[in-house]
This record gives C-alpha cells, structure tokens and sequence, in this order.
C-alpha cells in the first residue's frame, strides 16, 4: 500500500505541474496577438506551441514513468502514451539541433549552443531508453497475465492431472542457427510468426532476477496445438526447453515455453 507521504507528494505535484500547463497557453494565446498585429514573427507562434507541447510531453512522463502510476496500476493506454511522449522529446531537440547547426554555419550562433542542445539529447535519449525498458517490463507481465488466463481455461477442459511443468534437456544448448530453424519450422506449420515474448535479456527477466541472455521465451501454452508442436520439433531437434503450465513461484508468472537452457540467477551485486 502506498504511503499518505508518497500519495501527498504525488497530489502536491500534480497540482504543481497542472498549474505549470496553464502558463503556456498563455504564452501561445499573446505570441498570436502580437504576430497578428505584426509585432512578432508567426515562428514566436511556433516556438510557444513546441514549448507548450514539450511541457504536457514532459507531464506525462512524470505521471507514468517517475512513479505517480505505480507498476500494477499503469494501463497500456498510459504505456503507449508514455513512449510516444519520450519519443516527441528526443525529435524536438533534434529538429532544434538541425536548425541550430545550420545558423551556426552562418555564423550567427556561437558553436557552444550545439554542444548545449547535444547534453540535451543524450538527457532525453535516456529517458527514452528508460520508457522503453518500463514497457517491455509492463508487456512481459500482461503477457505472462492473458497467458495465465488461457491456461486456466485450459485447465477446466481437462480433467487430467498434468504436471505444472517439463524439462526437456536435449543437447544442452542453444544457438542464433537453432533459433532460426525453430522459427521457419514453426512458420510453415503455422503460417504465422513464432509468438516470441523474450529474446534474450530484457527488462522484465532482471526484475525477476534472472539473466535470460542467450533464452527465447514462446508465448504459448505447452498444451495447445502450436506449443505440443513446438515441444515435438525442439526434441526431435534436440533443443532444450522448459514448459510451464502456470505460475511457479520464482520461476514463471505464466504459462509459456522456455527454450535453451535454464536462465541464471543473477548475482546480488548486479
């Protein structure tokens, strides 16, 4: 449960960003007058709706990226608005920096104001790199989510007691090459693309604790048409896999197949 501090701290600065919002449409509002009466450029009108964008841009990421929107509460609306907003920085500052880079080969900027607008990329270059990572982390967790859903379904259509999981050893390895056999296998099978919800290390699997470079995970339930195929081909293939039906504490939020060898744990000082 969240603190009364952190919620207060979340209100206090929701209020102080939402009257931040006000100031620019202001801005926007005199930039029209005065270029209308020809007081000012209509790129002053420009300027002021970058900036006023820039700011709501920066509002969202502040509501889903630093915290306001805890993990289990964040839609996927919020997720894709969150990216497309990290997204809009970066490109802003980019076209600045070609406008920028341009009158300073005119000679009418000095070179320092590149070298300032660069920092300014790297900073929103990493704030992008964060989204992204938050919304692999988030995809992985609805994936493993609709998975369970489908296994449960699953499971009420089969009386059977089956195991929760199964290991398949194979040759103890696994390659780009395996990799790509299993995938045009699977396509011509199937004619559609292998369900890959993990291909090697992400995000979601370092939440875990878990290092998962050189493992792809299949976003299919081990008993349906495509997954008893799958585990047919990587025995005949003698690929390593783990199937799992459902949750298994420290191990799978969900139903999928693990192909290769088991993920390592990370150690505690990464």
């Amino acid at each position: 449960m969240l603190s009364k501090s952190f919620l207060y701290f979340g209100l206090v600065t929701l209020m102080a960003l939402s009257a931040l919002a006000q100031a620019p449409a202001g801005d926007i509002a005199r930039a029209r007058e005065l270029s209308a009466s020809g007081v000012a450029p209509n790129s002053a009108v420009a300027r002021a709706e970058n900036d006023a964008a820039d700011l709501m841009d920066e509002i969202v990421l502040r509501r889903t990226l630093y915290g306001l929107i805890t993990v289990e509460s964040i839609s996927e609306e919020e997720t894709k608005q969150m990216l497309e907003a990290a997204e809009r920085r970066v490109e802003r500052r980019k076209a600045r920096m070609a406008q920028v880079r341009h009158m300073v080969d005119e000679g009418l900027l000095a070179r320092v104001a590149l070298r300032n607008l660069e920092e300014e990329i790297r900073e929103h270059e990493t704030t992008l790199d964060l989204a992204r990572s938050r919304a692999a982390l988030l995809d992985g967790i609805a994936a493993m989510a609709r998975l369970e859903i489908e296994t449960a379904q699953i499971e009420e259509t089969q009386p059977e007691m089956l195991p929760v999981s199964e290991k398949f050893v194979g040759a103890g390895r696994f390659s780009r090459d395996h990799l790509r056999k299993v995938v045009l296998a699977f396509e011509k099978e199937f004619g559609a693309p292998l369900p890959v919800s993990a291909n090697g290390d992400t995000a979601f699997h370092r939440a875990m604790g878990f290092d998962h470079s050189g493992r792809v995970d299949v976003a299919v339930t081990p008993d349906q048409p495509e997954g008893v195929w799958l585990r047919r081909f990587l025995e005949a293939e003698n690929i390593p896999y783990h199937a799992f039906r459902s949750f298994v504490p420290g191990a799978a939020t969900g139903a999928h197949i693990h192909i290769g060898p088991p993920s390592l744990r990370r150690r505690v000082a990464d």
